[in-house]
């Protein structure tokens, strides 16, 4: 039966509305059924059931101009009886009826609509789908299915919310962002921080998880507790050198203020008892600075060694729902630097996989090789390692270093102001495109068809990313307690009861491109076209962003979704509307397009090709390449080689079975 019967078909509402048939609600209304209830292989029998339901009114509505809503779902219910699905039938029935009590409780449509999320609250609680929670995260559950109802009834636009439910797009802060919360954010890691290290540090980090909703950036982190150390070590050097020459009764013959005066012009560790050779008098006293210094030191390198260790442990484990952090490290070469890089992989290697914790090493010119060899063998540990280029043509201008977050997202571009770079910057919000189901609906088409879906699809995200801006940019400073202290550029500008989208403004609009891999796949079947259409949808949309920045004088960029959740959900939507189609998917989630590659025999091939891909993808992407359990040292470093010749800006690499991201 032809498509067009359904095309020209009207659905007339309750309230007496007319609109166009749309068949992902029935697709989503008999998922919604599914859902309630644990069902292998859900997704193929609800693709069997709406194609069944479908072809119904295809055949006993040819000729007819509308259908009405109550009809449709009678439909529905008849298929699920028909195939001896009971209990969802049951399920539609009841929510059915309670969707007709709500309507005659409420007027307004969004009170009618709103009420659906307490009501899956309810059931979701007395199903005791909750039962092995904490009370928090029971609590945390409900603010959340209330806050993302209210955003999609109140707050955003219908056809954006509808895209998203319908799967074309995900937003993946809906959850929150409609209260301020922002998404993962590279700080400033201000003095206040370093105040009392590490106590102030890592309490103002777990507090910060509060106003984002995302990963926070630790950068530098080698560079940023140099000056912590200098000073602890002069603190310490005081204290000793004091203690000593009071115990061997020689204090009042030497001048302790001058002294100290030059203890305070010491500008690093690695310095011997020559600096005090004016107060040297004989041997006695020349071993008491010699003691002095050597514990001094010993202390200190203690000293930063708990408090990295603290850091690691107490972040790694916060309370948070979203616990993601990074940190960059290797990025300085002093003696200071080093001695921090030194502690921080020793720690690394005496705890356990960090789950929430990513350590990004930046990989240069200058890189202690001692100290590298223990990275490779952080990553031959299965440790949570990833590695930065930072001679990278993508990764570095005159000035500033791009800095990455642990899934290879990435801040750099300024197209609205001089300032390139990361630190103290901030991805605002993220929509991905769920690029597969573009792929899927125009097999078969003309190019021009699948371009002209694209760009209506890139328009609508456009549109939702502006939107969100907008309602988070018109908070004001005394709505947050921690992250406008000094953490974001020019935050110390804003008055306290100033809106806050000055200075946000100066950070990125991310869109996300799902399924790219799945999308080329169901375009053409000849790998090398793939491969090439690959890059020709990629620069599509980086074109595009800049058209947005330039239109809206916010930044825009595009990178590739890598998060599981999204990639999960919007294949799940798939299945249901277009089956299980192979390798496209017939898999629990769509792909990263580093999936397409071996990096194996073709390894150098490969990496060049995704060196492109990472080169247009101003966003950034996740690139990891497996390895064989018996994988060298040695064969890291080659990789390493191959990825700095192929332009590739970051990268992680697996050993054995990949954690979900």
């Amino acid at each position: 039966m032809k498509e067009d019967i359904l095309n020209d078909l009207v659905v007339v509402k309750r309230s007496g509305q007319r609109v166009s048939f749309n068949a992902l609600k029935i697709a989503i209304a008999i998922k919604n059924a599914f859902d309630q209830i644990a069902i292998a292989n859900s997704e193929k029998k609800v693709n069997y059931i709406y194609n069944e339901v479908l072809q119904y009114i295809r055949d006993n509505y040819k000729g007819r101009k509308t259908i009405n809503v109550e009809d449709i779902q009678d439909i529905i219910e008849t298929k699920l009886k028909e195939n001896n699905f009971e209990e969802i039938y049951k399920t539609f029935n009841e929510y059915r009826l309670r969707r007709a009590i709500s309507r005659k409780a409420f007027n307004l449509k969004h009170q009618h609509k709103f009420t659906k999320a307490i009501e899956r609250i309810a059931n979701e609680s007395s199903e005791n789908h909750y039962i092995n929670s904490f009370p928090n995260d029971i609590l945390l559950n409900f603010g959340k299915t209330i806050s993302c109802e209210y955003a999609k009834n109140y707050i955003l636009d219908s056809k954006i919310v509808r895209a998203h439910e319908e799967g074309s797009i995900y937003i993946h802060n809906l959850d929150y962002f409609w209260l301020g919360k922002i998404s993962s954010t590279n700080i400033i890691i201000n003095d206040n921080l370093l105040k009392d290290f590490p106590n102030n540090f890592i309490a103002s980090l777990l507090s910060l998880k509060n106003e984002i909703d995302g990963e926070i950036a630790i950068n530098k982190l080698d560079s940023l507790l140099k000056p912590v150390i200098l000073k602890e070590f002069k603190k310490l050097l005081k204290k000793h050198i004091k203690m000593y020459l009071k115990i061997t009764g020689i204090i009042e013959y030497i001048n302790i203020k001058k002294i100290n005066e030059t203890i305070e012009k010491i500008t690093t560790l690695n310095m011997d008892e020559k600096i005090f050779k004016e107060f040297i008098l004989n041997k006695n006293i020349e071993n008491i600075f010699i003691e002095a210094i050597d514990d001094s030191k010993e202390q200190v390198e203690l000293f930063i060694q708990n408090g990295i260790r603290d850091i690691l442990i107490i972040l790694n484990n916060n309370y948070h729902e979203n616990k993601k952090y990074s940190i960059s490290l290797c990025t300085g070469s002093s003696f200071e630097e080093l001695l921090i890089n030194n502690k921080y992989i020793e720690e690394l290697e005496n705890l356990n996989y960090l789950e929430n914790i990513t350590t990004i090493i930046k990989i240069k010119k200058d890189n202690n090789v001692e100290l590298m060899k223990r990275v490779y063998n952080l990553v031959l540990n299965k440790k949570n390692i990833a590695f930065a280029f930072c001679e990278s043509a993508v990764n570095k201008d005159k000035k500033e270093l791009v800095e990455y977050f642990g899934d290879g997202k990435r801040i750099f571009d300024n197209l609205n102001g001089e300032f390139r770079g990361s630190t103290g910057r901030m991805i605002i919000s993220t929509i991905s495109i769920n690029m597969a189901r573009l792929g899927i609906i125009n097999e078969n088409k003309k190019i021009e068809d699948f371009y002209k879906n694209y760009t209506e699809v890139l328009n609508l995200s456009k549109n939702g990313l502006v939107s969100i801006f907008e309602i988070i940019g018109d908070k004001t400073k005394k709505n947050y307690r921690e992250i406008f202290k000094d953490n974001i550029i020019d935050d110390g500008k804003l008055e306290y009861n100033q809106t806050i989208r000055k200075v946000i403004k100066r950070g990125v609009l991310n869109l996300e491109l799902a399924g790219l891999k799945e999308c080329v796949l169901s375009l053409t079947a000849e790998e090398k076209l793939q491969k090439k259409l690959l890059k020709d949808i990629i620069c599509f949309a980086k074109n595009k962003c800049e058209e947005f920045s330039k239109e809206t004088k916010l930044n825009f960029i595009v990178g590739e979704t890598s998060k599981f959740r999204p990639l999960k959900k919007l294949i799940e939507l798939d299945k249901v509307i277009y089956g299980v189609k192979y390798n496209i998917t017939d898999k629990k989630n769509y792909e990263r397009i580093d999936s397409m590659f071996r990096f194996k025999k073709d390894i150098n091939d490969d990496l060049i090709q995704m060196g492109e891909y990472q080169k247009h993808l101003s966003g950034g992407n996740l690139l990891k390449i497996k390895l064989n359990k018996n994988i060298k040292i040695k064969n890291i470093i080659e990789i390493l080689e191959l990825c700095k010749k192929s332009n590739i800006g970051f990268v992680k690499f697996v050993i054995g079975e990949e954690v979900e991201l």
